[in-house]
């Protein structure tokens, strides 16, 4: 919500969290502010961003400081953060396939022949 009311963006950020903060089924919301009057909002969200160009209350209600004021770049950066966070989740998925499907030949192998089925060799 670009040029809305501090007060508006605490009430979207406190509906998007939910009542309960523990819930794992909730939003998680991130918030950009530079002024005093975004604290709130920042405070209350998951991940605050604040402007470097903006207020000291900003900045320490934020959680991230962000250096630069071009929102472009931060959207490119949460652009690629979330491909390397799939990238990963995707490598230790296949991770686990591997080793479970291994470690049950070996058992199963163990089991029947009574040796082991995979080898160095």
């Amino acid at each position: 919500m670009a040029n809305s009311s501090p007060k508006d963006k605490y009430v979207l950020v406190q509906g998007l969290r939910g009542s309960d903060p523990n819930d794992v089924n909730a939003n998680i919301v991130a918030v950009t502010g530079d002024g005093t009057n975004d604290a709130p909002a920042l405070k209350r969200a998951d991940i605050g961003f604040a402007m470097n160009s903006g207020s000291a209350a900003a900045k320490k209600a934020g959680s991230i400081i962000l250096l630069t004021d071009d929102f472009s770049k931060t959207v490119a950066c949460v652009k690629y953060g979330r491909n390397i966070f799939d990238c990963v989740r995707k490598f230790l998925q296949f991770q686990m396939t591997v080793n479970v499907v291994a470690m049950a030949i070996v058992f199963i192998g163990a089991a029947i022949f009574g040796e082991n089925v995979l080898t160095s060799v």
